[in-house]
């Protein structure tokens, strides 16, 4: 099919060969484009412009780069999936997980999150270890990974771990009591709470100051399309440039959190162990 813009000229009159030639190779010079999923996560990511402070630090990533980026929203699970299976280039963004590396390539780090638990504020909670969290129910959401202390406490059949499709669902859970906690970001979640509850509401619930999971959150390419391999060394190269600019004035000023978070017990956040460099399969 022809350029439009070629496509209206053939309407009018023929072409010289020397036209054409000059008309394709200001076509080629258009700047590539990155198509990502994303979603509602704030105050890391937004639907509304400029789209939360991650995706803005993608999006000037790539275009140091000369690469444009085209955002598609959707459901978490959804935004995951279209891009494992290649319908999309990537997502963004995501920490690190086993599951993930084995389908995407994992772009340095971006941002640290550090999870709680949050939990009804009539609720007399404290925990440590894993085993700590015998017998209560946990409202995890689909698709995320929540580290070490939630693997353990599943697999050894500690916690009744009641899965659904949304953060604010697992907070609706929370508040009526259907679930005794629910770990997700603090900063994300205070958010989410202010945004999608009552004041009243979100007076009720509050969240333990001992850090759950401590990690970051990366931009992840598939490893579908062969093409991802060179996007993720150009947007790496891009995040080391803005960097080296001073990449905390690309990040707003967060309020300090209600609670301060037990820094001295919490795991740090790492670089991506299964993450393979760009160029490996």
């Amino acid at each position: 099919m022809l350029h439009p813009v070629l496509r209206s000229h053939v309407h009018q009159k023929l072409i010289g060969p020397a036209t054409l030639l000059v008309m394709l190779w200001s076509i080629s010079l258009e700047a590539e484009t990155v198509r990502l999923t994303n979603g509602d996560w704030p105050p890391y990511l937004s639907e509304k412009p400029p789209y939360g402070f991650v995706s803005d630090i993608i999006r000037r990533a790539f275009a140091v780069e000369g690469i444009d980026v085209e955002w598609g929203f959707f459901p978490w699970s959804r935004s995951y999936i279209l891009a494992r299976d290649g319908h999309w280039d990537g997502t963004a963004a995501w920490s690190c997980s086993p599951e993930r590396a084995a389908s995407f390539y994992y772009s340095a780090p971006i941002t640290p999150i550090r999870y709680v638990f949050f939990h009804r504020v009539d609720r007399d909670f404290d925990w440590h270890h894993a085993d700590d969290l015998r017998g209560l129910r946990v409202g995890l959401t689909q698709d995320y990974f929540y580290g070490e202390v939630i693997e353990q406490a599943r697999a050894q059949g500690w916690i009744d771990a009641d899965t659904t499709t949304s953060d604010p669902v697992n907070f609706r859970k929370l508040l009526a009591g259907r679930i005794d906690l629910f770990p997700i970001d603090a900063r994300a979640g205070l958010r989410i709470l202010q945004q999608n509850f009552t004041p009243e509401e979100a007076r009720q619930i509050t969240y333990h100051p001992r850090v759950l999971h401590a990690a970051y959150l990366h931009l992840l390419l598939t490893r579908a399309l062969p093409a991802n391999r060179g996007r993720m060394a150009a947007f790496n190269d891009g995040l080391q440039h803005l960097r080296a600019e001073g990449l905390a004035a690309l990040q707003p000023a967060l309020e300090p959190l209600p609670r301060p978070l037990e820094e001295n017990t919490a795991e740090v956040p790492r670089h991506c162990p299964f993450n393979a460099p760009p160029g490996q399969p």
